[in-house]
């Protein structure tokens, strides 16, 4: 595409709803776990020579579910190569009005950030990431 983008290749109105047909309803292993504990789902992930972006698109700039942020800020603990963005926006135009980090267990106050703000972090990750040492 022109637009440099690969879209998802999945044909909605063909095949039907792609959430409700291949997306795995973590929900159902709820009793598997104590207490409230429940699955989480990342929106998206990349990893480039060893260093991790996780990527959670919210609707709004409140607070994480407290589950999700603990995850979260544990999952970054576990190295510094490893950091989550947490989106604020419209997942379906993808317009962004804020942005926050968790990275090494410390989660950042919101910052304003649109689309191409977060296209530039993404590609400044993706250039550092390169010519970083690789994972052992």
């Amino acid at each position: 595409m022109s637009d440099g983008f690969n879209p998802m290749r999945w044909d909605c109105s063909s095949r039907g709803c792609f959430n409700l047909l291949c997306r795995p309803k973590i929900e159902r292993f709820a009793p598997c776990f104590p207490g409230r504990i429940a699955m989480s789902d990342i929106d998206a992930t990349v990893e480039i020579n060893g260093h991790f972006v996780f990527l959670e698109m919210k609707s709004h700039r409140g607070e994480i579910p407290r589950g999700q942020r603990l995850y979260f800020e544990r999952l970054t603990q576990l190295s510094e190569r490893i950091t989550v963005m947490v989106l604020c926006g419209d997942a379906q135009t993808m317009e962004c009005e804020a942005l926050r980090w968790i990275h090494k267990g410390q989660l950042s106050d919101w910052q304003p950030a649109t689309f191409n703000d977060v296209i530039q972090l993404l590609n400044k990750f993706a250039n550092w990431a390169q010519v970083q040492g690789a994972a052992a």
